[in-house]
């Protein structure tokens, strides 16, 4: 692959793109002098434009865009596609866009569009992607490289600045007391949420027995129970939920000393910018999602599903089930792993 195009037609959500990365930076190691470009939805490519194994990056258009969008990767003339998600889409625009060789796993009635066809793999997400890439060897953990202008843009944002100036002296690099932020949204909905009560107990003994300042953070749909957390906790708690670009967000959770979050994009997130975090898991199997880098996860069910409704009763019961003070003392295990004089 040394010196071809390659084209990575990329997963839609951030956890997925996150445990995707190990496998594209061991392809990286591979193939020093390949040319990379990740086709994904704009908010993941925010993402992929962190990664150090990318050369270039090309947003999804919606359907409506789809054939000018085929036109231009057309013009690129790629050697190779590997497609990521099991889509029928993320099959046919590499088909439609002329790639000769076009890899992926099958299913989704693409298996007319790809030239090879990868056998479905065990364990771990990650080593799907690897499977594809047909990389060797021991993966190593994800990475992103945050710029330095998003820590500035974090500090700087009228509204963070106004939250900061409101609850003591400038968070970042200046403060002896750690940082840690909670996550507690998830796209799933409440199958992988743990309770908002939970984070609220845990929020105010984080800030009153380790003096911590407590960040929530998230993306829009995140911001409604973030904001409810911080008005039931006390003045050392701080929403940033849905104020932050994905880069900021990025540079957010690398400037935090620990992170709890349920099993979601931002746990993941949290791991490739090499933050120690704490997954608080229902029934979703850790074995097959579980963050890749240093991390405590917490669960109470034996029952481990990967596909579980939005509203499952028995992935609601299991995350309630895991107490505050459970998570507060995982929690304070890496904080002291990271601090050896704490």
């Amino acid at each position: 692959m040394n010196g071809k195009s390659i084209l990575i037609i990329s997963t839609n959500w951030i956890g997925d793109a996150v445990m995707s990365m190990p496998a594209l930076q061991r392809f990286r190691q591979e193939h020093p002098e390949a040319e990379i470009t990740v086709l994904a939805r704009p908010l993941v490519l925010a993402l992929w434009q962190m990664h150090p194994a990318v050369n270039f990056f090309q947003p999804l258009e919606k359907t409506a865009q789809l054939f000018p969008m085929v036109g231009k990767l057309r013009q690129k003339n790629f050697d190779c596609a590997f497609s990521f998600p099991n889509s029928f889409r993320s099959a046919l625009v590499p088909f439609l866009a002329g790639v000769p060789e076009r890899i992926g796993f099958s299913g989704q009635w693409r298996g007319g569009m790809l030239t090879r066809i990868v056998p479905r793999t065990e364990g771990h997400q990650q080593f799907e992607a690897a499977a594809i890439l047909g990389v060797q060897g021991e993966l190593p953990a994800p990475q992103l490289d945050v710029p330095p202008e998003s820590f500035q843009t974090l500090e700087s944002n009228c509204v963070a600045a106004q939250c900061f100036a409101s609850h003591g002296p400038c968070l970042f690099g200046n403060s002896k007391s750690p940082i840690i932020t909670l996550l507690p949204g998830a796209a799933r909905g409440p199958s992988k949420r743990w309770p908002a009560e939970h984070f609220m107990m845990l929020a105010k003994r984080l800030h009153k027995d380790l003096g911590a300042q407590v960040l929530l953070g998230g993306g829009p749909d995140d911001a409604a129970v973030c904001e409810e957390i911080a008005a039931g906790a006390d003045s050392g708690v701080v929403s940033l939920a849905g104020q932050t670009t994905v880069s900021e967000w990025a540079a957010l959770l690398k400037s935090s000393d620990c992170v709890v979050s349920n099993d979601s994009g931002g746990m993941h997130l949290a791991t490739a910018v090499g933050t120690p975090v704490v997954g608080v898991f229902g029934v979703t199997d850790p074995g097959k999602t579980g963050p890749l880098g240093k991390s405590i996860v917490l669960q109470k069910s034996d029952l481990q599903n990967r596909d579980i409704k939005r509203a499952s009763e028995e992935a609601v019961r299991a995350l309630a089930a895991i107490r505050p003070d459970e998570v507060f003392e995982a929690a304070q295990t890496l904080l002291s792993a990271a601090d050896p004089m704490g």
